[in-house]
């Protein structure tokens, strides 16, 4: 059968390795030509070749390696077409490496599923007379084992393709019409279960046995002779004729196995696997042309981001559908939908809405219209109803319509997380939602088979303590429910997707961002429903193991961003990177050497909470979170004028049993003209977490209900103008259910340096914050306090000139308007005699009478100068929510 010589310079009893690496595992003529059988493989140099091939090289340290044939006209006729395919890869643009490559993957068993980057070579193919050449060129050769190894067995995988399409053709009577189909598919099945085994065996994963190879051999073959009505004539030759192909086979890898030293045990266990494998094969050829009739035709994937997935993502839909092809199963995925998430727009920042003003729901008009990764097949069948937040509870009400209107066979499904994730209900009542699915589904088609997941775990979010038990709770459920959920005509499987995704409260290596899944995790979310698949519906005759090396994603740089001076503050904008996550901003004035990072979906940024004359400076970097990031861009800045309206004057709150009332006078000053209306935003101070909620309102108060009795909000307004937002006004923030607090008591005070001092007091639970009042003894005059508050018991107060012996402090508690009595009033002693301390000089005389203020770091501080709590604001709104992220300001 096979007759190979490829043992290495050192086997063959030589003194020094070859210096050529086309010689480092040359076959001596006299070995190469030693044996006679259907196929003879040498190896060697082109200046060492037959004289009759060495004019195909252009270098006699090329690699030439043969293959003799001893079967006739009908292995000549399969080498041409096989050199004939080549070239027509070749001329678009394959090397011969990735032509091989192509060949393996169209004719996979699924046993070890070839993938793209297998051995790197070129060169040629050429028929010449009854051999089959190879000629690559000395700059492409590699020295290393596995190299060699590889690039070989896929011309011995292709050789041994031609010898079993030859046995097979000799097993039908001359002239009989089903003899070219059969034999193609059951030469394209051997050549793909060899290729397959022979890299199983080079990369140390699992062969298998001969039972099966047996199973995948036939059912590629069905597959492949799917629609033609030939599968009788192919088990036909399975009982007549395979048991002599299979013996010749069986020779062949045995003596290769003597010849090849690096290849010996794996072949020899291959050679042994296939005693007996004829009756085998003829076997699995009569089930699966069995099974190919009760394989779905159609199949409907039900699901939410982790399975509709973002642009430039593989997802796992696609992983499944290779699993598919690989097991040459033909089914239609169906669907009202064919794309991943559409980009976010980059857009202006959005008025907040008005009431009767809320957009439109993503059920009406769904972001479907995102492409996938570079490397994903143009035959990719990418129908699916999946859509980015879709819930249990909102499909439950659609996925009879569209069972209907696509009559799937299977469904598969992947929903939960955002029922329980964004508190739309608990564990029992997701699953009442994913029983009710399951009966409207079987209202439209009764017989249609389903494979349930349950809902994978994911890192722990801070204030979100109940989502793993909830979590937790449902899947135990779940995986009790769904044996009571089948029918003997539709049946319910479960897929274990929590427990084959490597995600959970401690890490999540297969999400990029702590939940949705990266190139690893959609490999590890299609193997769960393979396994389903294949254990529970009998589909499919194996589940490969996970890659061990998933594809990277890429993170090129932002090309040229762009930064001008608009109505609204400062545009930021840049040509989108396709596949990018989203982007990092940083922002800075002019002059700080300290940047302010903000994430943003789009590519688009504006600065809108920033004051007139402000200089400002940006950098951006495509951000992949998990999966990567890129350099920075280079700089650039533009000058803000912000034509925005002044926030109102005045601003007056009062918290009520489950809310609070805002109140205000309307804004004054410059563009104040066209007022649209005013936002009052909000914010859980107690809910780690939580998000900037906002109303909008064309009058000057608004009653904000709905809020949680005993938690401390935050409370601004902001004014709206024809042009945009302008800068927040704050208000004092509120305790919702508490009234008047009492006063804060056990005040003390520390002296940090001479103008500086650090207060401390005891609060309570009461109070939303605290104001100190400030006497002022050097210069005469009673208490005074400003409008910072303080949102925790203690405060530094500097700026105390002539020194911070000279004044005394007290403190109140505030709940919005109302206010307690002061606290004990405290001062330090006073030092001994030393000439007064002045401010520092700043080129003008020195200003008497310097107001203390807040002692503030920068992160305290904000942009433009805001108030500790408008500068929490700014970092707030930048986090607050992913669709409000083309809002987000610098600072």
């Amino acid at each position: 059968m096979l007759v190979a010589a490829t043992e290495s310079a050192g086997a063959q009893g030589r003194a020094a390795a070859p210096a050529r690496i086309c010689a480092t595992h040359a076959t001596p003529a006299a070995v190469a030509h030693g044996r006679q059988g259907p196929v003879t493989l040498s190896v060697g140099c082109a200046d060492e070749a037959r004289e009759d091939l060495r004019a195909l090289a252009k270098s006699g340290d090329d690699l030439v390696a043969v293959f003799d044939f001893t079967d006739g006209e009908q292995v000549r006729e399969l080498t041409r077409d096989v050199v004939e395919r080549s070239r027509a890869d070749r001329s678009a643009g394959l090397t011969l490496g990735e032509s091989f490559i192509r060949f393996a993957q169209e004719n996979s068993v699924g046993i070890y599923p070839p993938s793209e980057g297998g051995p790197e070579y070129d060169g040629e193919l050429f028929a010449v007379g009854d051999s089959l050449v190879m000629v690559s060129p000395a700059g492409g050769l590699r020295a290393e084992a596995n190299w060699w190894q590889k690039t070989i067995a896929a011309l011995a995988a292709t050789a041994l393709m031609a010898v079993a399409s030859a046995a097979c053709l000799l097993a039908f009577n001359v002239g009989a019409p089903a003899a070219g189909p059969v034999c193609a598919a059951v030469g394209g099945a051997v050549m793909g279960l060899f290729n397959e085994l022979f890299n199983a065996a080079f990369d140390g994963r699992s062969l298998g046995d001969g039972d099966v190879w047996a199973e995948a051999v036939a059912m590629a073959v069905m597959g492949a002779l799917a629609g033609t009505g030939l599968g009788s004539a192919a088990a036909k030759f399975a009982t007549e004729g395979a048991p002599t192909m299979v013996a010749r086979l069986q020779t062949g890898l045995r003596d290769l196995a003597t010849r090849v030293r690096n290849w010996g045990n794996p072949l020899e266990y291959i050679a042994h696997s296939l005693e007996g494998w004829g009756p085998r094969l003829a076997e699995a050829l009569a089930r699966a042309q069995e099974g190919v009739r009760d394989t779905p035709r159609k199949v409907m994937v039900v699901g939410d981001s982790m399975t509709q997935g973002a642009e430039g993502d593989w997802t796992w839909r696609y992983r499944l559908w290779q699993w598919f092809r690989s097991q040459h199963i033909d089914v239609d995925f169906v669907g009202p939908y064919r794309g991943t998430k559409t980009p976010n727009a980059p857009v202006a920042p959005s008025r907040p809405p008005l009431p009767g003003e809320a957009p439109g729901s993503s059920l009406d008009d769904p972001p479907v219209l995102g492409a996938y990764a570079r490397g994903v097949s143009p035959d990719f069948d990418s129908d699916h109803f999946a859509v980015w937040g879709r819930q249990v509870a909102q499909d439950k009400k659609l996925i009879g319509r569209m069972v209907a209107q696509y009559q799937p066979d299977l469904i598969l499904v992947g929903l939960g997380f955002n029922d329980m994730g964004w508190f739309v209900s608990g564990a029992q009542g997701t699953l009442d939602s994913m029983k009710e699915l399951i009966d409207h589904a079987r209202d439209a088609r009764p017989g249609v088979r389903f494979a349930v997941a349950n809902v994978p775990q994911r890192s722990f979010i801070e204030g979100r303590q109940d989502l793993p038990v909830t979590t937790a709770d449902y899947n135990d459920r779940l995986g009790k429910a769904v044996s009571s959920w089948s029918t003997r005509l539709s049946p319910v499987e479960l897929v274990d997707w929590a427990g084959a995704y490597d995600c959970g409260p401690a890490g999540c290596p297969a999400g990029y961002d702590g939940l949705h899944p990266n190139a690893l995790g959609e490999f590890q979310i299609a193997r769960a429903f393979e396994l389903t698949l294949h254990q529970h519906f009998g589909i499919g005759t194996f589940v490969p193991d996970i890659p061990a090396s998933p594809p990277a994603r890429p993170a090129p740089a932002v090309p040229g961003p762009v930064a001008e001076s608009v109505p609204t503050g400062i545009k930021v904008t840049w040509r989108p990177v396709f596949g990018a996550r989203g982007y990092t901003v940083r922002s800075r004035l002019v002059g700080s050497a300290q940047w302010s990072e903000i994430p943003v979906a789009t590519n688009r940024f504006d600065t809108t909470w920033t004051a007139d004359g402000l200089n400002w400076e940006y950098q951006v970097r495509t951000d992949n979170a998990g999966d990567g990031r890129s350099a920075w861009s280079p700089t650039v800045s533009a000058v803000a004028h912000p034509r925005t309206a002044a926030p109102p004057e005045k601003i007056v709150t009062r918290a009520t049993v489950t809310g609070v009332d805002v109140s205000w006078q309307p804004a004054k000053g410059p563009h104040t003209e066209h007022i649209d209306r005013y936002e009052v935003i909000t914010w859980d101070r107690d809910s780690p977490g939580a998000f900037l909620e906002s109303k909008a309102v064309r009058g000057t108060s608004l009653h904000v209900d709905g809020l949680k009795a005993g938690h401390r909000y935050l409370v601004a307004v902001v004014t709206w103008n024809d042009v945009g937002g302008g800068l927040p006004g704050g208000g004092r923030p509120v305790t919702v259910g508490a009234g008047t607090p009492p006063a804060p008591t056990d005040l003390t005070i520390r002296s940090v340096d001479p103008v500086t001092v650090q207060l401390n007091w005891k609060g309570s639970r009461e109070a939303a914050g605290y104001r100190v009042w400030i006497r002022d003894n050097y210069r005469g005059g009673g208490f005074t306090a400003d409008e910072v508050i303080s949102d925790t018991p203690e405060r530094g107060i500097t700026f105390l000139f002539p020194g911070n012996w000279n004044y005394d402090f007290c403190v109140t508690a505030v709940n919005g308007a109302a206010e307690s009595g002061r606290s004990n009033c405290v001062a330090l002693s006073k030092p001994p005699p030393t000439d007064p301390i002045e401010p520092p000089s700043t080129g003008r005389p020195p200003t008497t009478g310097k107001s203390p203020s807040a002692k503030q770091t920068p992160a305290q501080t904000g942009a433009a100068g805001l108030s500790p709590a408008l500068g929490e604001l700014l970092r707030l709104r930048a986090h607050s929510a992913p669709s409000a992220m083309a809002d987000i300001p610098a600072g």
